[in-house]
């Protein structure tokens, strides 16, 4: 026991700036669990109850993709599931022309069933490889709605 508190009286400022530091290591965990109570939760929260229930498979986003493919106007289509959106990328001929293009939702829509049309947004992206000024077009189905909502025409 002397030699603890001989080594304590020679550092006096090593120990004092010890027990400083692990003063302030406890204030700071103690700030940030007051700030960020539920830092364990999932990124979404809970926008994403239910999910379950209506979730798309890996099946039926194949189905998106092969159903896509099997056109004529479509050279390459993917299909991304982020939380409550859907993003499908439409590669589409140089040939296509808007309406033809636009049609292609009813491809998407035909593999989904109404509760996962009701819970899920679906944006689709159509693009060619060519430099057409009327290409991309984006078009976005929120879950309430019946119909796609498209960019202006160009």
């Amino acid at each position: 026991m002397k030699d603890f508190k001989k080594i304590v009286k020679n550092n006096k400022i090593t120990v004092i700036a010890f027990i400083c530091c692990v003063i302030f290591v406890i204030l700071v965990f103690t700030v940030k669990i007051l700030f960020f109570p539920d830092e364990a939760k999932a990124i979404y929260g809970d926008r994403l109850d239910g999910i379950e229930e209506v979730e798309i498979t890996s099946k039926e986003q194949d189905d998106i993709i092969s159903n896509l493919e099997a056109k004529d106007e479509v050279k390459e289509a993917s299909c991304d599931i982020k939380g409550r959106i859907i993003n499908v990328i439409i590669t589409v001929n140089d040939d296509v022309n808007l309406d033809t293009a636009k049609a292609l939702n009813s491809e998407i829509l035909g593999v989904l069933d109404d509760d996962q049309k009701g819970y899920y947004d679906i944006q689709i992206f159509i693009k060619k490889d060519n430099d057409d000024a009327s290409f991309p077009i984006i078009g976005y189905k929120h879950q309430n709605k019946d119909g796609f909502t498209w960019t202006k025409d160009r």
